[in-house]
């Protein structure tokens, strides 16, 4: 979950290639038998890892669907054999494919290039790799409801076990998403942030522009009274100035955004730049907006005298 590695290999019935460059690539992930069922990976054919994969059995390993799809095509890739480098050559069946995993973030992932997956079990790793390793190692836990405290817990067991071991760099997968899309999430706040205060200007000048507008029509409204116009009618009428005046920047509002918003596509996850429930909701709520706005003009002038508004200058 942080970091990357990748594995070399050939496809089995091919020529070991001459050199590196002509190789094939993958995200190489090494894990123990549990490991994907603590992520909830799912599997999609096949068979997880067991314990019985180790230095004593033939090696083998789990592909991800990326994986199958970009070097098998429509065809099962269970059961067929792969070349790893890492391995001096050596060939590796596959047992099993399983659902991809987002490595290079939720919001950057589909854009990239490397993105096949290949798992390997921990315990068939050689002895010279072995050495290798980093002097430490990540571990996941699956816990029932917040996780907040568990590495306290986990913590302490560990030093009853072996005073000389420490944990550090706990975090909840929570923590790890919010990191992977905290650029995007600060950069739609503040966008949120202007939108809103343009939603409340705009609220503010429609409510200005409909009272000013009122204001000047104050004594064709007292004669629509007094020739027998009926109260709600002049309700509507104001109401619908300001919807006729709403509708009109919301078409150019929208003929613009279609055009706007693909300039941004790059700072969405999960939806499109030009989704069209999301236009027709904010549409929606701007027209609710304008006629909030139009409310209390509307209702001041359906009060109007039209004695007070004959003498009106």
């Amino acid at each position: 979950m942080s970091g990357d590695d990748e594995w070399l290999f050939w496809m089995e019935g091919q020529p070991r290639p001459t050199n590196q460059n002509d190789m094939k690539w993958a995200l190489e992930y090494v894990v123990d038998p549990d490991y994907l069922k603590v992520m909830g990976t799912p599997l999609r054919s096949g068979r997880f890892f067991m314990t019985q994969d180790d230095e004593n059995s033939p090696p083998v390993m789990l592909v991800d669907d990326v994986f199958a799809r970009q070097y098998f095509g429509s065809e099962n890739p269970v059961g067929k054999r792969l070349f790893l480098d890492a391995l001096d050559g050596k060939a590796v069946e596959i047992i099993g494919v399983v659902g991809h995993v987002k490595q290079w973030g939720l919001d950057t992932d589909d854009t990239e290039q490397l993105r096949a997956q290949l798992y390997f079990p921990f315990m068939q790793l050689p002895d010279k790799i072995m050495a290798q390793a980093p002097f430490g190692m990540r571990v996941v836990l699956r816990t029932r409801g917040r996780g907040a405290g568990m590495a306290d817990a986990v913590r302490r067991s560990l030093q009853q076990m072996n005073s000389e071991q420490v944990i550090y760099g706990a975090q909840t997968m929570d923590e790890i998403i919010s990191s992977s899309i905290a650029n995007r999430k600060f950069s739609m706040v503040l966008l949120g942030s202007f939108a809103a205060l343009a939603l409340l200007l705009s609220m503010i000048g429609i409510h200005g522009v409909i009272s000013y507008l009122v204001g000047q029509q104050t004594r064709e409204i007292g004669i629509r009274i007094a020739l027998g116009a009926q109260r709600r009618d002049v309700f509507r009428l104001v109401l619908g100035d300001g919807a006729k005046m709403a509708l009109l920047g919301i078409g150019i509002g929208i003929f613009a955004a279609f055009g706007l918003t693909r300039m941004m596509a790059d700072m969405l996850y999960g939806i499109s730049a030009t989704d069209p429930l999301t236009f027709a909701c904010v549409a929606l709520a701007l027209i609710l907006v304008a006629l909030a706005a139009c409310y209390i003009p509307a209702r001041r002038a359906m009060r109007v005298d039209p004695l007070v508004a004959l003498r009106y200058e």
